[in-house]
Formats: structure tokens, sequence, C-alpha cells
């Protein structure tokens, strides 16, 4: 399969925006078509191109290292995603707490055959109607990935 090119990738709603995805679709239909893409932590899902991912989900296991800091996220997807900061750009204020629900956006990674979130953002104690939101939105999401491979679609005549 040739890999996509790089006005196409560019010109991509996905490729451009937040997707709001569950982890069980990030660690099953995420894939690197091109060594080139990968490098710039874009990723293909049926296609489309992703860049930047959001996440919401409970907080299960928090590991401090010396210069990182890593956190399992659970959305009950049947998946955890390790999310990792910098210990500099953490502020004690902004870690998150064991159980609590926080809102994870980054950038996607792999690390050992493992993906993680490199994170970018984290908003704690999320509400229960932001994510219901959220969920809505990854619902539409998984939509819109699912339903046509991006690759496929056919070309407009004028």
């Amino acid at each position: 399969m040739d890999p996509p090119r790089r006005r196409d990738v560019n010109k991509s709603s996905t490729y451009r925006s937040w997707m709001k995805l569950y982890i069980c679709d990030i660690t099953a239909s995420l894939v690197s078509l091109s060594p080139s893409f990968a490098s710039e932590s874009t990723y293909f899902f049926n296609g489309h191109p992703i860049r930047w991912v959001s996440i919401v989900g409970a907080v299960t296991s928090i590991d401090q290292g010396e210069k990182v800091i890593l956190f399992s996220i659970d959305d009950g997807s049947g998946q955890c995603m390790t999310a990792v900061a910098r210990r500099e750009k953490m502020a004690s204020k902004d870690m998150p707490r064991l159980h609590s629900t926080v809102k994870a956006r980054g950038e996607l990674e792999l690390y050992h055959d493992a993906w993680q979130l490199k994170l970018m953002s984290l908003e704690l104690d999320v509400s229960l109607e932001a994510q219901v939101k959220f969920w809505d939105q990854a619902n539409e999401n998984h939509a819109l990935l699912t339903q046509t491979d991006a690759r496929k679609r056919p070309k407009h005549t004028a």
C-alpha cells in the first residue's frame, strides 16, 4: 500500500483537530504507515491521519520517576493507556490523584510496542456531564473513522 501524500494528510480534518477516542480504538486500530509520519507522531486509523488525541478516564496508577511522571488511565473500554508528563512541566497542583477522573490530551507514541500518550494538557476532576459529552463526541469520531477508508474515497470531478 502506498503511503498517503503529504497534501492529503495536511487537508484532513482528523489531522488538524483533537480526536476524542476510546483507548480500545487507539490500541486496536492505529497503525503507522510510513516512518516519515511516525517521526511526527502521526498515525492512521482506517486511512485517516491522527496527530492529537484526547481521552477521558480514571487514574489507576501513578509512578513518579526522576524526570517523568507516568500515570495509567482507564476509560472503561477494556484497555488502559499510560500518560507521560515531564516532571518540570507538572506543578504539584496539577498532579492527578489516584482514582480521580481526568481528561488527557497529547500525542501518541509507541514505547516498547505499547501506545502511550505524551501529555500536552491535563484537566483534573472531570464532571460526569463533561464525561458524557466527551463519550458522545468519541462515538461520533468512531463512526466517522470507521465509516470509510480515507484513501478509498471517490475523487470529485468538476
